[in-house]
């Protein structure tokens, strides 16, 4: 029994292209519906947002927390 090389490589270029050509049409369809957040990212924006407000009339902190680095 023969063992054809070619014939196998052609076989598996030719699906991996198929598989590739899935890829991007599922990519495309994703990136047209758009990203949802989910409930935990927008807990963390408006916990951050509240955070903001409630800092209104505090001072600005540095950029840092005056803390010194080490260079």
């Amino acid at each position: 029994m023969d063992y054809n090389v070619y014939a196998t490589e052609k076989i598996a270029a030719g699906r991996l292209a198929d598989l590739r050509a899935v890829r991007e049409r599922i990519a495309l369809v994703e990136s047209a519906r758009g990203r949802r957040r989910g409930v935990g990212a927008a807990v963390g924006a408006a916990l951050i947002r509240v955070g903001r407000w409630l800092a209104q009339d505090e001072g600005v902190a540095a950029a840092n927390a005056g803390v010194r680095l080490a260079r």
